[in-house]
C-alpha cells in the first residue's frame, strides 16, 4: 500500500523504481500471495466438482469427506442467511440435484437425504473467471520471475514446472478437503482464504498498489515527462522502459521508434500489447479485478472521480480545441461511441474520426502538443491509447469533456 505521508512521485523515487529489484518486493508481497490464493481457490473448486461426479452422496467412500460434504449441502440450513450451506451454495454453487435456488437445494436433501446426487453450479468463484485470473497471475510471475529478475520460482514456494504453491505440492486433494468442516467445525479456515483474497484484491488496485499505480500512470506517457516524474538520468527511464516492456513513438508523426533515440523530446512511451509484455499483463490483470468485489468497481471509479476533479489543464487557444472537444461530446453522450482516431499530416492533427463520424479541423493541432496537454488525463484512466492517434474513453471521461467544455478549455 502506498504510505499516507508519500505521493506517488515520492515513493517511486525513495524506492527508485528504475532499478529491477524494486520489483521483487511486487512479487513477493503482492503477486505471490495473491496468485496462491487465486490457486488454491480455483484447484479447492475443481475438487469439489471430483467429488460431485458420483452417481448420489452416499456413493461417496470416504466416511469422512462425505461427512464434510453433508455439511456444505445442508450445514446451518436452520438459519439460512448465516449458514455454512448458504456460504457454499452462493460462492461455488454446491447444489442437491442441480438447484436452482438454496431453498430448492435444501428441499432436495431433505426429502431425499444421503440418495440427492451433489452437483457443483455456475457461482461466484466462476464470475471471476477464476481460471483467466490464475493464468495471469502466473504469466506475471513467470515475465518477472524467468525474463525479467531470473529468480528460482522455488524461492517463492512454488514448484517449477506445475506452478503449484508448495503448501499443497503433495496429498493436494488430501489437503484441499482441510477446508471443508466438519459438523460441528466452524468453517474458518475457508472463509479466512476467501476474505484475504478479496482483501488482497482490493490492495491491488490502481489508486491503492503503489506498483500497479505507477503502471498505470507510465503505460502511456511522454519520455520527458517520465524523467522528470522520476529525477534520474535518461538511462535510467530508457531501463524502466525497456523492464515494462514500454516502445517508443515518435509525437511528430506517430511511427515506432528507437527507444534510445537522440530527440527524446518527441518520444512517447506506449505499453506493449502482448502476451510476455509486463504492463500488458499487469493492465489485463486489473480488468479481472473488478470482478471479485463489487466495490472494487467502486474504488476504481471513485480513484479516477477524484483524479478529474483535482487535474487542472488549459487548452488554449480555445478555439483550436473546441470542435474536439464538441466532437468527443458527441460521440460519448449521443452517439455512444467509446473511441476516436487522429489522423495526422505532417505532424498535426487535421482529421479525427470514430466509426462513420468525422470532423475535419480547420485549425490543426499538433500532435505533440496535444499528447502532452491530455497526458494527465490518459495517467489516471479517463483515456486510454491503444497507439498514439487511437483514443478510448472510459464512461467516467464524459464528466471531464463536459467539464472542460463548460469552462472553455479550463478544467
Amino acid at each position: 500500500m502506498l504510505p499516507q505521508r508519500l505521493s506517488l512521485r515520492e515513493w517511486a523515487r525513495e524506492n527508485k523504481i528504475w532499478e529491477p529489484n524494486s520489483w521483487k518486493i511486487f512479487l513477493e508481497k503482492y503477486l505471490v500471495p495473491f496468485y496462491k490464493q487465486a490457486f488454491i481457490l480455483r484447484e479447492f473448486y475443481n475438487f469439489l466438482k471430483s467429488v460431485c461426479i458420483k452417481d448420489s452422496l452416499k456413493d461417496i467412500k470416504d466416511d469422512v469427506l462425505r461427512d464434510k460434504i453433508k455439511v456444505a449441502i445442508y450445514g446451518g440450513a436452520d438459519d439460512p442467511k448465516t449458514s455454512f450451506a448458504k456460504f457454499m451454495f452462493d460462492y461455488f454453487g454446491l447444489c442437491a440435484e442441480n438447484a436452482s435456488t438454496f431453498d430448492e437445494s435444501i428441499k432436495y436433501y431433505e426429502h431425499f437425504t444421503d440418495s440427492i446426487k451433489v452437483n457443483v453450479r455456475y457461482a461466484w468463484i466462476n464470475s471471476i473467471q477464476i481460471d483467466s485470473l490464475t493464468n495471469i497471475l502466473s504469466d506475471l510471475i513467470w515475465i518477472i520471475c524467468k525474463k525479467k529478475l531470473k529468480i528460482d520460482l522455488l524461492e517463492l514456494g512454488i514448484q517449477d514446472s506445475s506452478y503449484i504453491p508448495l503448501e499443497i505440492a503433495e496429498d493436494k486433494e488430501k489437503k484441499l478437503a482441510t477446508l471443508l468442516p466438519q459438523a460441528g467445525e466452524r468453517p474458518e479456515k475457508l472463509v479466512s482464504l476467501i476474505n484475504e483474497f478479496r482483501q488482497n484484491a482490493l490492495n491491488l488496485l490502481i489508486g491503492i498498489n503503489p506498483f500497479f499505480t505507477f503502471v498505470q500512470y507510465s503505460r502511456a506517457i511522454p519520455l520527458l515527462v517520465l524523467k522528470e516524474f522520476l529525477g534520474c538520468d535518461i538511462d535510467k527511464v530508457i531501463e524502466l522502459a525497456n523492464f515494462l516492456d514500454l516502445e517508443a513513438y515518435s509525437m511528430i508523426d506517430g511511427t515506432k521508434i528507437d527507444l534510445s533515440t537522440k530527440s527524446p523530446e518527441k518520444v512517447f512511451l506506449l505499453y506493449k500489447k502482448d502476451r510476455d509484455s509486463l504492463s500488458y499483463k499487469i493492465l489485463e490483470l486489473q480488468n479481472l479485478l473488478e470482478k471479485v468485489d463489487p466495490k472494487i468497481i467502486e474504488t476504481r471509479n471513485n480513484f479516477i472521480k477524484e483524479a478529474i476533479d483535482q487535474i487542472h489543464i488549459t487548452f488554449e487557444p480555445w478555439e483550436d480545441y473546441k470542435l474536439i472537444f464538441n466532437f468527443l461530446k458527441d460521440i460519448l453522450i449521443l452517439k455512444k461511441r467509446d473511441w476516436c482516431e487522429l489522423v495526422l499530416e505532417h505532424g498535426k492533427v487535421i482529421k479525427i474520426k470514430s466509426s462513420y463520424e468525422e470532423i475535419q479541423l480547420s485549425k490543426k493541432i499538433w500532435l505533440r502538443d496535444f499528447l502532452i496537454k491530455i497526458y494527465p488525463i490518459i495517467s489516471v484512466g479517463v483515456v486510454n491509447l491503444s497507439s498514439i492517434t487511437y483514443l478510448s474513453f472510459h464512461p467516467l471521461a464524459e464528466k471531464w469533456i463536459n467539464k472542460v467544455i463548460e469552462n472553455e478549455g479550463k478544467a
